[in-house]
C-alpha cells in the first residue's frame, strides 16, 4: 500500500497513523495465507473421502490353490477419512476467517479515512501557522529595522558628542606675527646692497661695483654716441652678471641772459643686468646657515648704514619673507623690487629708487 507523502516542513510531533497501518497490512496478509492452506487442506480432505483412502494399494496377484483348497480373499478394509462434523466445523472455522477479514478490511478503510481527515487538518493547522508565522516576521522586521535606525541615530549622537568634547578642548596653534619697526615704506639713499631671489636661489648682485664701470667705460662711447645718436656696450661679467647699457644724445634748450641758448650731451638711457646662468647663487636655505656665501658678505656690511634690496621674482616670494625676517634679526632693513618673470634688474636715470622696510 502506498503511503500518503508527508510534509518535510510539518510538526515532527504530530501524530502518525503509518504504524497502524503496517500493522493492519501484515494481518491481512496473514489471514489471507492462512484461507489459502486452510483452503487447500479442505480440498484433499474432500477428495480423499471420495476416492478412498490414497494409502491402499492393489493386491498382489493371487496364486492358484490347491483344487481342495479355496481361499476366500480377505476383506479390504475401508478407508478412513474426515467425519462430516468434522467437515462442517472446518467450514465454520473458514467462514469466520473471512468475516474476520471482510472486518479488519473495514477497519483499515475506516482508519485510512481518519487519516486522511486528519492529515486535512494537519495541512489546514500548518498553513494557519505558516501565515502567523508570515505576519510576526513582517512585524519582527519593522522592529528590527526600527532599532537599526534607533542604533544608527545613537552612533551619530556619540559623533556629535565627541566633535563638541573636541572642540571643547581645541587650543587653536597661535602664531607669532613679527613686527618691524617701520611699517611704512621709505626711499633708500644711504649705502645699498642688492640681492636676486629667482629658482629659490639667493645672489650676490654687485651693482655698485658695475655702475663704476659703466661710468669709466661710457668715456670710450661718448663721441660714437654723439655721432650715431646712440650707442650701446656691455662690461662684466662680475659675480655672474653683465651689465648692457645704453647712451643717448641728446640736445636741449636753456634760457640765459643773452636769450634762448640750445646745448648737446650724451646721457644714459637705460641698462639691464643679463646674468649669465638662471641658477646663480645658492639655495635658500643653505643660504641662511652659517659660513655660507651670503652670511659673508652679509657679515661684511654695516646693519646701521646699509640697506639690502632684495630683486625678488614670482616663483620665490615665499623664500623674500625668510631671508627678509633673517635679515631684520641682524638689523638690517630690506627693500623689496618683485619683477615679472623673464623680466631683467635694470633702471634708468628716470627710474625710481628703492624703498625700505
Amino acid at each position: 500500500m502506498r503511503r500518503p507523502a508527508r510534509k518535510a516542513n510539518g510538526d515532527q510531533n504530530a501524530p502518525s497513523l503509518d504504524s497502524f497501518l503496517d500493522v493492519v497490512t501484515n494481518l491481512v496478509g496473514i489471514l489471507i495465507i492462512l484461507i489459502m492452506v486452510v483452503g487447500v487442506t479442505a480440498r484433499d480432505a474432500l477428495f480423499d473421502a471420495v476416492s478412498g483412502s490414497p494409502d491402499s494399494t492393489v493386491p498382489p496377484a493371487l496364486s492358484i490353490p490347491a483344487p481342495q483348497e479355496i481361499a476366500e480373499p480377505e476383506p479390504t478394509p475401508e478407508p478412513k477419512g474426515p467425519t462430516l462434523a468434522e467437515l462442517n466445523s472446518l467450514a465454520d472455522d473458514v467462514a469466520t476467517i473471512q468475516q474476520e477479514i471482510l472486518k479488519t478490511q473495514e477497519q483499515a478503510k475506516l482508519a485510512f479515512e481518519e487519516r486522511n481527515q486528519l492529515q486535512l487538518f494537519l495541512t489546514s493547522a500548518e498553513t494557519a501557522l505558516n501565515e502567523k508565522q508570515n505576519e510576526l516576521d513582517s512585524s519582527k522586521q519593522e522592529e528590527v529595522a526600527q532599532q537599526r535606525e534607533l542604533l544608527e541615530s545613537s552612533r551619530q549622537l556619540d559623533a556629535l558628542y565627541d566633535q563638541i568634547e573636541g572642540l571643547s578642548k581645541y587650543r587653536p596653534e597661535v602664531k607669532e606675527l613679527a613686527h618691524y619697526p617701520t611699517p611704512l615704506a621709505k626711499t633708500v639713499f644711504g649705502k645699498e646692497e642688492h640681492f636676486r631671489l629667482k629658482n629659490g636661489r639667493i645672489s650676490y648682485v654687485p651693482m655698485e661695483r658695475l655702475v663704476e664701470g659703466m661710468k669709466n667705460d661710457a668715456r670710450s662711447h661718448l663721441d660714437r654716441a654723439k655721432r650715431d645718436g646712440t650707442a650701446t656696450a656691455r662690461i662684466g661679467p662680475m659675480n655672474g652678471y653683465v651689465m648692457e647699457y645704453t647712451l643717448i644724445s641728446r640736445s636741449y634748450e636753456m634760457e640765459t641772459s643773452m636769450g634762448t641758448a640750445t646745448r648737446g650731451g650724451v646721457e644714459l638711457k637705460q641698462f639691464i643686468l643679463v646674468p649669465e646662468s638662471d641658477m646663480l647663487g645658492e639655495p635658500v636655505e643653505d643660504a641662511l646657515k652659517p659660513g655660507s656665501r651670503f652670511r659673508d658678505i652679509i657679515a661684511s656690511l654695516d646693519p646701521a648704514r646699509t640697506t639690502i634690496t632684495i630683486w625678488t621674482y614670482p616663483d620665490s616670494y615665499h623664500n623674500f619673507r625668510s631671508v627678509r625676517d633673517d635679515l631684520y634679526q641682524i638689523g638690517f632693513t630690506t627693500a623689496a623690487r618683485p619683477l615679472p618673470d623673464d623680466y631683467p634688474i635694470g633702471g634708468s636715470p628716470h627710474g625710481e629708487r628703492s624703498s625700505s622696510q
